[in-house]
């Protein structure tokens, strides 16, 4: 797969990359930087290396480009192949392959945190966020839902029950998302077993230091927290139905609440986190919502 050409078109750029060529070379500096500060304390491996030391890009490596790398990196994210597929694609071994996925993955996500497009992913960060979008000088109006990711069936039979999702039918792993009523995430969860529902996962893992509206849909039946105000669909009663006020009401929420899904569509625009991961090394499947989150709001801020 020839980057060069790959530029050539720009519809084919960003069906093979979710990016477009302006953002990707809008994204190219700090990924630049990103990857000149890593590989001077790490190997290819992703290997510390005892002390700072420069770093040049040998003549024969299979990406001897760090533009090369970012394509590379963002082709595999959004399009999640089999290494051995990959691997080809770029004339390089599996075992290669699977070093540079590892390695880019971790520059990639350094350049998105540099970037402050990286969601929050705990009370703290999450209150710094929001402080630098205008604190509690701003009425927020936030909305929050979670969303499931499908894994491999775990051979360990308790891990297999904890991650089993009645809902999809299958094995998942499950993060929660905040975002504004634009569709910036703000905070996106650690990601925990597909088992856990959402309302724990907002009781357990994250709070809101600012007054504010929050919208959700009925599986936060009963949620409640300090300074929210919490906007939800009615639920209709066993063997009664909701009036058509009740029905309005509803559908007015819901046109509101959509927003949150598209947020989470956009992230899932990478499908490594849209199908079924297979990678299981560095804590991939747990790390990776996180990357493809912050690279939805790098696109998102784009459009803006």
């Amino acid at each position: 797969m020839n980057y060069t050409k790959a530029r050539n078109n720009p519809t084919a750029f960003l069906a093979l990359t979710s990016v477009s060529i302006s953002l990707f070379d809008e994204i190219l500096p700090f990924f630049t930087e990103s990857h000149d500060e890593y590989f001077r304390w790490h190997d290819v491996k992703g290997r510390e290396v005892a002390r700072r030391r420069s770093h040049t890009i040998q003549s024969n490596s299979p990406l001897p480009t760090v533009a090369e790398r970012l394509f590379f990196i963002l082709v595999y994210l959004k399009n999640n192949p089999l290494q051995s597929y990959h691997a080809a694609c770029f004339d390089m071994s599996q075992q290669q392959c699977g070093q540079w996925i590892h390695t880019l993955t971790e520059v990639l996500r350094d350049t998105i945190d540099e970037a402050g497009m990286l969601p929050a992913s705990d009370v703290v960060a999450f209150r710094r966020l929001l402080d630098e979008r205008g604190g509690d000088t701003v009425v927020h109006e936030l909305i929050h839902d979670g969303t499931e990711r499908e894994i491999p069936r775990p051979s360990d039979p308790d891990l297999q029950k904890g991650h089993y999702s009645g809902k999809k039918k299958r094995h998942t792993v499950k993060n929660a998302v905040i975002t504004c009523m634009a569709g910036f995430i703000l905070f996106a969860s650690l990601t925990v077993e597909g088992k856990m529902h959402d309302k724990r996962i907002a009781d357990e893992m994250y709070s809101f230091p600012y007054e504010c509206i929050l919208q959700q849909d009925t599986g936060y039946q009963g949620y409640s927290a300090d300074n929210v105000t919490v906007v939800q669909p009615a639920k209709k009663p066993n063997g009664k139905e909701l009036t058509r006020e009740q029905k309005s009401a509803n559908t007015g929420i819901s046109r509101t609440r959509i927003k949150v899904e598209h947020a989470i569509g956009g992230v899932k625009i990478l499908r490594i986190v849209k199908d079924e991961c297979r990678l299981r090394k560095n804590d991939f499947v747990g790390r990776i919502f996180h990357l493809a989150a912050g690279l939805h709001n790098w696109r998102f801020k784009t459009r803006e």
